[in-house]
């Protein structure tokens, strides 16, 4: 039977079809590299990567799409990115949206970053760059255009200023120039976890405190949690999202 990755809206071919090429590499390589479990590994796949479209979808209604605005530029960090989930399926979203995103996916393994770099190379795959390091302890390239910046967060649990701390290390200085938007997006269980419980846990400031991370200065814009409606799709299965936003400041004067 032919995968399937829509969740509540139909996909573009092309995407469908990008979809189902880097599916079947994560089955191909899964024995050497274990990518994802290898109990029913078909399903399993297909199911991750429809999970990855749904949580795409829930980011962009709820923020994504005022993130981003019509003409913005995206700086897109994947953190402990694995076997590309979820950064390999939102920047094909994101293609498929039209949004021109730079995209650079965190990986110290050097087997995973391996098949980072391989699937990168399938036809209709977006573009990115991988970078085999743990977060803040190697430098990337500069933010310079973008007016945007999007981290995700699928396996790895880190506190705020971690985040925000690692990039200011890894893109030096100057940064950006001030109100540059940046989101921060965490996959969560969809039970068991409140806002309140996962701010207070991963150090989020609450919103309009003014604090500092690395040598930058950055606005809390607040944090909220999104789950799934009970009526979609993808209730049963799909994956909450701990969502907070920040706003890059001036430079200390």
């Amino acid at each position: 039977m032919k995968a399937r990755f829509d969740v509540g809206r139909p996909l573009a071919a092309d995407t469908t079809q990008v979809l189902g090429a880097y599916r079947a590499e994560l089955l191909r390589w899964n024995r050497q590299i274990n990518l994802v479990s290898r109990r029913d590994s078909e399903a399993v796949a297909e199911g991750l990567i429809r999970q990855c479209v749904g949580a795409f979808d829930r980011w962009w209604e709820a923020s994504g799409a005022e993130l981003v605005g019509p003409t913005a530029t995206l700086r897109m960090f994947d953190l402990g990115s694995g076997g590309g989930l979820p950064a390999f399926v939102w920047l094909v979203l994101l293609k498929e949206r039209g949004v021109k995103a730079r995209a650079t996916l965190v990986e110290p393994r050097e087997k995973r970053a391996w098949f980072l770099e391989h699937i990168g190379r399938l036809p209709g795959a977006p573009g990115y760059d991988v970078l085999t390091a743990r977060w803040g302890e190697a430098a990337v390239a500069a933010i310079t255009d973008e007016t945007a910046i999007l981290f995700t967060l699928k396996a790895l649990r880190l506190s705020e200023s971690a985040i925000l701390g690692g990039l200011a290390v890894a893109a030096g200085a100057p940064p950006p120039s001030p109100g540059v938007g940046i989101d921060i997006v965490r996959f969560q269980p969809t039970t068991g976890v409140t806002a309140a419980g996962l701010a207070a846990s991963l150090e989020t400031p609450p919103a309009g405190a003014r604090h500092g991370a690395g040598f930058w200065n950055f606005e809390s814009r607040g944090s909220r949690l999104l789950v799934p409606a009970a009526a979609t799709p993808d209730a049963a299965r799909g994956a909450g999202l701990f969502v907070s936003r920040h706003v890059l400041l001036r430079e200390p004067g």
